[in-house]
C-alpha cells in the first residue's frame, strides 16, 4: 500500500515539476521538486552471536546485511541568503535473520525478519554558486518510521512456516536523529543533479536484543534529480 502511494506521488510530483519548469525559469521558481535515489553505505543492524557484554550466546546467532538501495521524493524551497529548505521522503527495505539450536536441543530453528524503513529528513541547505556547479552543505533533523514488519520462522515440531507481525527485538517504531551532508549540484538541460554524502546520527534504537543492535550511525550516498 505504501509503495503504491509513493509511486503515484512520484508520478504526480514529476509531472508538476516538469510543467512548472516549462512555464518559468529556475531562477523564478520558489519550489523545486524531484526524486532521490541512493545507496546506503552502512547497515541498519549490528549482528553477532555475542551479548552486550561480549559473551557468546549459546545456540543462537544473528545476521544482517546493508540495504541495497534507498529512493523517494524530494522538494526544495527557496529561502533568503542563498539558503534552501529541503524535505525528503525516503524508503528502504531492511531485515535480519536468526538461527540456532532450539531450546537446548540439537534441533535447529530459523527466523527471517523483513521491514519497511521510511525516513523524512528536513534540512537547511547552503548553496555556493560557481558557474554551473554549486557546492553545498546541509544540516537538519530526520524522522524514521518502521512499518510492514513480518517475521517468518521454522521451528522443530511444527509444520510449515510460522508468520508473525512482530519481533521480540522490536522496541521503537519511531526514531529521530540529526543529519548533515555535503555535495554538489549542477545543471544539465532542464535537470539539476545533486550527488551528496549524508550522515545521520539516530537518538534511539529501533531493535535491540542479545546479538542484535540497531546502528545509531548511518551513512548514505544520494543523488537528487530535480526539474
Amino acid at each position: 500500500m505504501y509503495m503504491k502511494y509513493l509511486c503515484l506521488g512520484a508520478i504526480a510530483l514529476g509531472a508538476l515539476s516538469i510543467s512548472a519548469n516549462a512555464q518559468d525559469s529556475e531562477s523564478r521558481l520558489p519550489v523545486t521538486l524531484g526524486f532521490k535515489v541512493g545507496i546506503p553505505v552502512t547497515g541498519m543492524f549490528s549482528a553477532s552471536n555475542t551479548d552486550f557484554f561480549n559473551n557468546t550466546i549459546p545456540g543462537s546467532s544473528y545476521t544482517s546485511s546493508v540495504p541495497r538501495y534507498t529512493f523517494g521524493l524530494t522538494g526544495e524551497f527557496r529561502l533568503p541568503r542563498q539558503l534552501r529548505l529541503e524535505v525528503d521522503g525516503l524508503y528502504k527495505r531492511a531485515g535480519f535473520a536468526n538461527s540456532g539450536t532450539f531450546a537446548g536441543t540439537s534441533d535447529m530453528f530459523y527466523q527471517s525478519t523483513g521491514l519497511n524503513v521510511w525516513e523524512v529528513p528536513v534540512l537547511i541547505k547552503k548553496n555556493i554558486t560557481i558557474g554551473k556547479v554549486r557546492p553545498f552543505v546541509d544540516i537538519g533533523a530526520s524522522l524514521r518510521h518502521i512499518s510492514g514488519l513480518v517475521q517468518y520462522g521454522s521451528f522443530p515440531g511444527t509444520s510449515g512456516v510460522q508468520i508473525s507481525q512482530n519481533s521480540p527485538a522490536f522496541h521503537n517504531r519511531n526514531s529521530y536523529g540529526g543529519v548533515a551532508g555535503i555535495g554538489m549540484a549542477f545543471k544539465t538541460g532542464p535537470v539539476t543533479l545533486s550527488p551528496e554524502i549524508r550522515y545521520t546520527r539516530w537518538a534511539n534504537e529501533s531493535f535491540q536484543t542479545n546479538g542484535l543492535r540497531t546502528n545509531l550511525d548511518q551513512g548514505d550516498i544520494l543523488l537528487g534529480i530535480t526539474f
